[in-house]
């Protein structure tokens, strides 16, 4: 069912539709192009027209005002949207608070990523040095994260699967050095043998198995990565305890 909305309309948009709905009356071969010489502005003004008052294009307004039944089809998402709905809808926000939680007691911080993980880990640096006053560093090679882990430090790994590279190595140097480990999953697998302290699984819906785990997205890590922050904001303004 197509509802019509006029009440963002300009002035102008109000002049146009009142000839063009007449028009198409009339004429339902007309194009847009004809429409919009007719109303006196450009084809794309027109276009954006049929678009505000809820029409998907200049065909489907022919049709309603010519007096035929329109009928909209059905919004297609892809796969991802529809993953990333399901996600939304039971987004657990105790993950976040759990990892705030563990953030706050450690003041050296080194986010881990290989390929796009990477790129996660750069942004939520930045974000994380905008509300805090921790020594945050990015890695993404191995040698460079053992040699500036110690004691007081946590490694966060990024990981959509935890199975695109092994991690063991890198594991096994820091935790001689005393380093706690966290590994930031957004998949479901089982990683026992890797052996970290903290491990955060944020989706139970996969992404398509056929998907090799660099072309996979990284949408679910960015909208944790926002809600952490958001919890350090508000904490940070005194708005939570």
């Amino acid at each position: 069912m197509i509802k019509i909305v006029t009440d963002k309309l300009t002035t102008l948009e109000v002049d146009v539709h009142e000839k063009l709905s007449e028009l198409v009356k009339t004429d339902q071969r007309m194009k847009i192009v004809d429409a919009a010489d007719h109303c006196g502005v450009s084809p794309s003004k027109v276009s954006k027209l049929v678009r505000k008052l809820g029409f998907e294009n200049f065909k489907q307004y022919k049709t309603y005002y010519s007096g035929e039944n329109v009928t909209q089809q059905p919004v297609k998402h892809s796969s991802e949207i529809e993953r990333l709905t399901q996600f939304l809808a039971d987004f657990d926000h105790a993950l976040v608070e759990d990892f705030v939680s563990t953030f706050d007691q450690y003041q050296k911080i080194i986010l881990f990523g290989l390929g796009p993980s990477f790129i996660c880990a750069e942004y939520f640096a930045y974000k994380l040095a905008t509300v805090s006053q921790k020594n945050i560093t990015v890695a993404q090679s191995e040698g460079f994260a053992e040699r500036i882990a110690d004691d007081q430090t946590l490694l966060v790994v990024f990981s959509v699967t935890g199975q695109f590279s092994s991690f063991e190595r890198l594991f096994a140097n820091v935790k001689q050095q005393g380093t706690s480990i966290m590994l930031l999953l957004e998949e479901y697998v089982n990683i026992e043998d890797t052996n970290p302290d903290y491990v955060f699984h944020l989706s139970k819906y996969h992404q398509a198995s056929d998907l090799k785990p660099y072309e996979k997205t990284r949408t679910s890590f960015f909208i944790f990565i926002e809600e952490v922050v958001s919890l350090l904001i508000r904490r940070q303004r005194g708005e939570i305890g």
